[in-house]
C-alpha cells in the first residue's frame, strides 16, 4: 500500500491565507453511494441533520496561497485515528479511572463517585488540550500536491 492511499483527501477553496498556511472552506458531501441509493448510512443522516453548511479548517502550506484558489488537502488516515483516540480516549480514561477510584474509596452510593468521575473527565480534557498544544501540528491537514505537479 503506497503512502498516497493512506491519505484522506478533500478539495476546498482558500478563504484567508496566513503565514505558513490558510483557512480553507470545504463543502460537505451529501453522503455516500449508499445514501444516493436510499440504503441509508450514518454519514448521510449526519449530513442531513447538520445541513450542507460549508466547514472551515486551517491547513499548513509550504507555498503562499491566495483567496479563491482551489486546493487539495490531505490528512494522513493514521493521524486522524490517533487524534480521535486522544481526543475522546484521554477524557474517557480519566473519567473511568477516577470514577472507579471514587467507587472503591467511598462506595458505589456516595455522591463523591460522581464528583471523582467529573474530575477525571476534566483532567483528561485538560491533558488532551495540553498534548494538542505541543503535538497538534501533526494532526493538521496539509496542502497536497501529487508527485509530478
Amino acid at each position: 500500500m503506497d503512502a498516497a492511499s493512506r491519505l484522506l483527501i478533500a478539495e476546498g477553496q482558500v478563504i484567508t491565507p496566513f503565514e505558513g498556511g490558510a483557512w480553507v472552506e470545504f463543502t460537505p458531501l451529501a453522503g455516500c453511494q449508499g445514501c444516493a441509493a436510499s440504503q441509508g448510512c450514518g454519514t448521510g443522516l449526519w449530513a442531513r441533520w447538520r445541513g450542507a453548511k460549508p466547514r472551515r479548517l486551517a491547513i499548513d502550506s509550504h507555498r503562499p496561497l491566495h483567496p479563491g484558489e482551489r486546493v487539495v488537502v490531505a490528512l494522513p488516515a493514521r493521524g486522524l485515528v490517533q487524534g480521535a483516540l486522544g481526543l475522546y480516549g484521554m477524557p474517557l480514561i480519566g473519567a473511568l479511572g477516577l470514577g472507579a477510584w471514587g467507587e472503591a474509596r467511598f462506595g458505589a452510593d456516595s455522591p463523591a463517585v460522581i464528583l471523582a468521575l467529573l474530575t477525571g473527565l476534566a483532567l483528561g480534557a485538560g491533558l488532551t488540550r495540553l498534548v494538542a498544544r505541543y503535538h497538534g501540528a501533526r494532526y493538521r491537514p496539509r496542502l497536497h500536491e501529487p508527485p509530478g505537479r
